[in-house]
């Protein structure tokens, strides 16, 4: 395990840090937030001098005094150059896109340096929770892949950082971790930043799901997928349960896999995809999982719909943010 995730250097940083806390806007890795150890190349390289110098000792070797102070000033310049390659950058959180259960989020980040020396090999990741003793007093945590940059002098440099998926809801953004071994490798320089961005993750659509329920309010009632209509409004992979006269059957014949036409359903209508409209015997994830996949598909088929779930209720509408509303709903719902 490395230095930098071990519980004690965690515990400590968060004390020095001000605590566990998010920090909103800027931050500013000043000098007192930038911790640096040797690495074990740099403690291999500290017994080789120790080794040296003994020798030395022992033998009078003059030249032996002389590459050893030699080399070891060269190794407290990099101590230096090291700490300094990291302190006095600025780390903002930008941005990140919802996206589905199982996918992998981007967190955004912009990375500035102000001053006149650019940076080299930087490394950002996510320092994640594998296991909490009795108490949550101590924690280990390990740090994810992350990805290497460079800041030039003066400048902002973006940074982005994956993070798989499991479950629907909000996913807070990690700590995030920046460490440098540059120039030699013998010294490792770290700061610890816990921004403020969280994500929405929505539920995973139903792969299977049964056609759209029925649209009413219009002239006359009709379905979210039909068989004809004067607008067509694109296909999707064929389902079990769709009827076969809603297949297209000229791109089957050029296609191994058969795919349903859709058609705008009677334009005055509105659906009402509503939570209890499925079956109860579903467990709620399932359930959450179908009126995802029925709200991808009302947009498709560039429908009005609602949304209605126990204790929550969405008017009709559609677009992009009408369907981002309705998706976050089916995230951040708890029932």
């Amino acid at each position: 395990m490395s230095i930098t995730t071990h519980p004690l250097s965690i515990r400590i940083g968060a004390w020095i840090g001000g605590g566990d806390a998010v920090e909103h806007g800027e931050v500013l890795l000043d000098r007192k937030r930038v911790y640096i150890l040797p690495t074990r190349a740099g403690v291999l390289f500290g017994a080789a001098m120790l080794v040296l110098l003994i020798g030395s000792i022992n033998y009078g070797l003059q030249l032996g005094f002389l590459l050893t102070f030699l080399v070891a000033s060269m190794a407290l310049v990099g101590m230096y150059h090291t700490h300094r390659n990291l302190a006095r950058l600025t780390v903002r959180a930008t941005r990140v896109e919802p996206v589905f259960a199982g996918d992998v989020l981007s967190f955004e980040f912009a990375v500035g340096n102000p001053t006149p020396e650019a940076r080299y090999a930087l490394n950002f990741s996510f320092v994640l929770p594998t296991r909490r003793r009795a108490g949550g007093r101590f924690r280990r945590e390990s740090p994810a892949p992350g990805a290497w940059t460079d800041v030039a002098a003066a400048s902002t440099q973006p940074v982005r950082l994956p993070l798989p998926t499991r479950r629907r809801g909000k996913r807070t953004c990690p700590r995030l971790r920046i460490r440098t071994v540059y120039p030699f490798g013998l010294w490792q320089a770290w700061a610890y930043v816990r921004p403020a961005l969280e994500a929405i993750v929505y539920p995973k659509p139903e792969e299977d799901a049964p056609p759209l329920p029925a649209v009413f309010g219009g002239s006359e009632r009709g379905f979210g997928l039909a068989a004809s209509g004067e607008d067509f409004a694109g296909v999707r992979p064929y389902q079990d349960g769709d009827p076969q006269k809603m297949i297209a059957w000229k791109l089957a014949a050029r296609s191994d896999e058969l795919t349903v036409k859709l058609f705008d359903a009677d334009a005055g209508g509105e659906l009402v995809l509503d939570f209890y409209a499925t079956p109860a015997k579903m467990d709620v994830e399932l359930r959450l999982a179908r009126l995802a996949r029925w709200v991808l598909d009302a947009e498709a088929a560039h429908l009005r719909y609602g949304l209605r779930l126990p204790g929550e209720s969405i008017p009709p509408g559609r677009g992009a943010d009408h369907r981002a509303r309705c998706l976050t709903a089916l995230a951040l719902y708890r029932g």
